[in-house]
């Protein structure tokens, strides 16, 4: 009773989660959810990353030059005093210190390449969004699949909880039947045998059922050691539309369709490194000359201003056919883009239409089933007055409860196949994550 009473707190203190429950905690808390979530914001940055390309840049540049030794130049010998005509002369030019500053800033007026990086960082952005939807629905999907096994789990321990003490009514009564020899100790060791059967499945299952709540909170970020419950199963009709949607509203899809476009926009770079570039640029700079070192002192005092404007073009013309090559392997990619969609494409028809139909063998079978466990309960009920009126024997008796069982089994079976059938075409449709 102490055991019993500890078990009861134990329960009463664990948290039971509902479905909706479990997959908003694992959406909030899970790493791979959080890993999407950053590579969002990664490519958010990269649009603003491509977007500063609009925008001018400027350059604060200087340099500082002393001479060891001055260069020298050569001069034609007539431009000095006495110089003979034809013959030259060395002549140094300059101080043997410079130095110079200039800020300048520059801005693209004309570049292919710019705005096609805008557009590739915006595709990018949509493909880190699908790539987001696609890890909740993944995850949504492990979810259910583990919460709805662990239901019926938990309904099948009911089940064989109940068996377990029907049979142990019946063995505690035929003890005193078998010391008085009115039931033969092979019939009553049979009883034992098919008590400790159900026993040891029942230790079996119980273990299965722990390794399925570890997995649980494991997606939901929830420590081992923590106790946690789920709601007892929902024995709800099954009404969903078996019916194979819109290809187009499945996140793969989505997701190679922005492939495709992503492969067109690097197509379009490399043939934009053809095309030629223009640019704006304004520069103001300063410069002082010194014959002995010193960093702020110039000749008489005096620094050299310069300023200017201009507009740089660059036009490509040969690069030894690199470009073209580069364009061809582009050409390529995108070829091989869209067959991929065209492939998945092909593949999501499928799995939808596979998807329908197990749907429908699945609530069928679950369907007969339900039935066959109705009627093997019924049965089971009226074979143990029978065998507590010394109307069947106890082979019968176990025999029945055998057939029990794998009704009982069949029903899990076909209550599992349905729940992962219903899971399964919602998420062939695309409808998995929708709420």
């Amino acid at each position: 009773m102490l055991f019993l009473w500890l078990n009861m707190g134990l329960l009463h203190a664990q948290q039971v989660y509902t479905l909706d429950e479990c997959i908003n905690i694992t959406l909030q808390k899970n790493l791979q959810i959080q890993n999407s979530q950053m590579d969002v914001q990664s490519t958010n940055s990269q649009i603003k990353e491509a977007k500063s390309s609009f925008l001018p840049t400027v350059e604060l540049t200087g340099q500082y030059q002393y001479y060891l030794q001055m260069p020298k130049m050569l001069v034609p010998a007539d431009f000095m005093p006495g110089g003979k005509p034809g013959e030259y002369i060395e002549m140094e030019f300059g101080s043997p210190q410079t130095m110079t500053a200039a800020v300048q800033a520059t801005q693209v007026l004309y570049n292919q390449k710019v705005f096609i990086g805008l557009k590739a960082a915006r595709t990018a952005k949509n493909m880190s969004d699908l790539m987001l939807h696609k890890t909740r629905e993944d995850l949504i999907y492990n979810v259910s699949a583990i919460y709805y096994n662990l239901q019926v789990l938990n309904q099948n321990l009911m089940m064989l909880d109940s068996n377990i003490v029907s049979l142990s009514k019946i063995v505690q009564a035929n003890s005193a039947l078998e010391a008085n020899s009115i039931v033969s100790k092979t019939n009553y060791k049979r009883l034992l045998i098919s008590l400790e059967n159900l026993k040891n499945e029942r230790l079996n299952l119980a273990l299965t059922t722990d390794k399925a709540y570890s997995l649980l909170k494991f997606l939901m970020c929830i420590p081992v050691t923590e106790q946690i419950s789920i709601s007892t199963f929902d024995a709800r009709e099954y009404k969903l539309e078996a019916a194979v949607g819109n290809v187009e509203n499945r996140t793969d899809i989505k997701l190679l369709t922005q492939q495709v476009e992503l492969a067109k926009l690097d197509l379009k770079a490399s043939k934009a490194s053809f095309y030629p570039s223009l640019a704006g640029v304004v520069n103001y700079g300063v410069s002082g000359n010194n014959d002995k070192f010193s960093l702020t002192q110039t000749i008489n005092d005096q620094w050299i201003r310069s300023s200017f404007v201009a507009l740089q073009l660059n036009v490509p013309i040969f690069s030894g056919f690199s470009r073209t090559e580069k364009v061809r392997q582009k050409n390529f990619e995108l070829k091989k883009a869209q067959n991929n969609y065209e492939l998945m494409k092909s593949s999501v028809l499928k799995e939808m239409s596979d998807a329908v139909n197990n749907y429908n063998s699945s609530c069928n079978s679950f369907e007969n089933t339900k039935r066959s466990l109705s009627l093997a309960q019924d049965i089971y009920n009226s074979a143990q007055i029978e065998y507590t009126n010394g109307l069947i024997s106890a082979s019968d008796l176990l025999l029945i409860l055998n057939e029990l069982t794998t009704a009982r089994n069949n029903f899990s079976n076909a209550l599992v196949n349905l729940r992962i059938a219903e899971i399964e075409l919602k998420k062939s449709k695309g409808e998995i994550a929708s709420k």
